[in-house]
C-alpha cells in the first residue's frame, strides 16, 4: 500500500523556495492527529458533498466525538482555540503536499480532495501517517535542498552538529517563509527532524536539545499509547500485565478506537479469510489470535488480528461459539496463516506489517522470550507448533 505514496509524490514539487507560505508543516502534525483528521475528512464526505471547509470537519458530529472520546479533550464548541490547529493545521498540510487543493479565492477556504487512495491509506492506520509523514518530510526536505543538512547531522551526531542544523534550519525558513518568531520554527522543526531521525535510528530533538537516545515511534505521537510499555517488563505475570493495563489506561476510550482502527485496516487488507486463502472464502470475523482480554497490551497490533470466515472464527477459533475460549492448535493455525500474510505482503514490498510487532506478539502470547527477529519464517513457524505442543 505505501507505494500509492511514492506513486503521489512524483512529479510533485514542493520546494519552500519557490511556494513562500509556511504551512508545510506545523505543531499539531503528528501521525496519530493526521490519521485522525483525515479519518473525520472521508467520514463527513461520506455523507456531504465536496468541496468543504476546515470548519465543516472541525465542528462535524464524528470529528467532535473523536477528540473528546480518543484524544481525551474537551468539547470542540468549548474549546474553540485548541481545537482551531487541531483540525486546520493539517488540513493546511495536506493541501501543501498536494492531497487536498485548497481554493483560496475567498473565505472560508474550500477544500477538495485529489487523492483520495492517498488520503484512505493515511486514515486507517498511525503506522501509515508515519510512512506518509516520514516519504513526505524527505520529499520537502530534498526538494528545498536541506536535506543535506539533516543528513550531515545523523553523520555527526553531537550538540554542535544538532546546535548547527537548528540555527540553519531557522534561517532558510525565516528567509524562504513569512515566518519570523525562531520560537515558533523550533517547534515546527522538532516535528520534522523526529520523524526522519525515528526512520534512521538516530538522534533527534528532545526538550530544544539534542535527544539523549534515538528517537522511538512513541515519541513521534500526540497521544502516547502508554499500555506498549507494559511489555516492556519481561517479569511481569499475564496477570500482572492485565492488572497493570487497567491501571495504565486512562482513556479506555482511546483504546478501544486503536482496536477498532487495527481491525478495520486488516480487513481492508484481507476481504478473504487468511485461512485458505486460495480458496477466497469471505473473511467477515476479524479475530485477536491472542485474546484481547487476556492480552490487552497486544490487542491493538494488526500482527494480532486475523480475517476469518464466521466457521472458522465461531467453531475453530473458538470452539462451541464459546468466545472465552481458544483452541490452542486452531490458534497455531491462525498464527503461522498470519505469518504467511506477512511474509507475503513484506515480499511484496507493501511492507503494512511488521515482523518485529509479530514477534512481540508471540512472545507476549506464549509468554516467553525465545521469539527474536534473527529468526527467519520457517523457523518461527517451526518455533510456533513447539510452542504449542510444549503446552498441550
Amino acid at each position: 500500500m505505501s507505494k500509492i505514496i511514492d506513486d503521489h509524490f512524483n512529479g510533485l514539487d514542493l520546494d519552500i523556495r519557490k511556494k513562500n507560505i509556511g504551512t508545510f508543516m506545523d505543531q499539531k502534525v503528528t501521525p496519530d492527529v493526521v490519521s485522525g483528521v483525515a479519518e473525520c475528512i472521508l467520514e463527513y464526505l461520506s455523507e456531504n458533498e465536496e468541496p468543504f471547509t476546515i470548519n465543516d470537519i472541525r465542528y462535524f458530529e464524528y470529528s467532535n466525538q473523536l477528540v473528546k472520546e480518543v484524544f481525551n479533550k474537551p468539547d470542540v464548541q468549548k474549546a474553540e482555540n485548541e481545537y482551531d490547529k487541531f483540525f486546520s493545521q493539517p488540513i493546511k498540510m495536506f493541501a501543501y503536499a498536494g492531497i487536498l487543493e485548497e481554493d483560496l479565492t475567498k473565505r472560508p477556504y474550500k477544500y477538495s480532495v485529489t487523492n483520495n487512495a492517498v488520503l484512505e491509506f493515511i486514515g486507517i492506520r498511525e503506522r501509515n501517517a508515519v510512512t506518509f509523514l516520514h516519504k513526505y518530510l524527505e520529499k520537502l526536505s530534498s526538494d528545498s535542498n536541506i536535506k543535506i543538512l539533516f543528513d550531515e547531522f545523523f553523520i555527526t551526531q553531537n550538540r554542535a552538529g544538532y546546535e548547527r542544523l537548528k540555527t540553519r534550519f531557522i534561517d532558510f525558513i525565516i528567509e524562504n517563509t513569512p515566518k519570523n518568531d525562531p520560537v515558533d520554527i523550533s517547534r515546527i522543526f522538532t516535528k520534522i527532524i523526529n520523524p526522519l531521525a525515528y526512520k534512521e535510528k538516530k538522534f533527534g530533538t528532545k526538550r530544544g536539545r539534542i535527544s539523549q537516545t534515538v528517537i522511538s515511534l512513541d515519541e513521534l505521537y500526540y497521544n502516547r499509547p502508554n499500555w506498549r510499555d507494559i511489555n516492556k517488563d519481561k517479569s511481569l505475570t499475564r496477570e500482572e500485565a492485565k492488572a497493570l493495563f487497567d491501571d495504565v489506561v486512562e482513556n479506555k476510550n482511546f483504546f478501544k478506537y486503536q482496536v477498532t482502527k487495527a481491525k478495520k485496516f486488516v480487513r481492508k487488507l484481507h476481504p478473504f479469510s487468511e485461512i485458505h486463502r486460495f480458496e477466497q472464502y469471505p473473511g467477515l470475523q476479524s479475530h485477536h489470535i491472542f485474546m484481547e482480554s487476556e492480552f490487552p497490551q497486544i490487542a491493538d497490533l494488526p500482527e494480532n488480528i486475523i480475517m476469518l470466515t464466521p466457521n472458522q472464527h465461531f467453531f475453530r477459533a473458538h470452539p462451541n461459539n464459546k468466545t472465552s475460549v481458544i483452541d490452542e492448535k486452531y490458534q497455531a493455525i491462525c498464527l503461522i496463516s498470519k505469518l504467511d500474510s506477512i511474509e507475503i505482503n513484506n515480499r511484496s514490498g507493501e511492507n503494512d506489517y511488521s515482523l518485529e510487532d509479530f514477534i512481540n506478539v508471540l512472545n507476549t502470547g506464549f509468554e516467553t522470550e525465545h521469539f527474536n527477529t534473527g529468526m527467519d519464517y520457517e523457523e518461527v513457524k517451526h518455533q510456533i507448533i513447539n510452542h504449542t505442543y510444549a503446552r498441550a
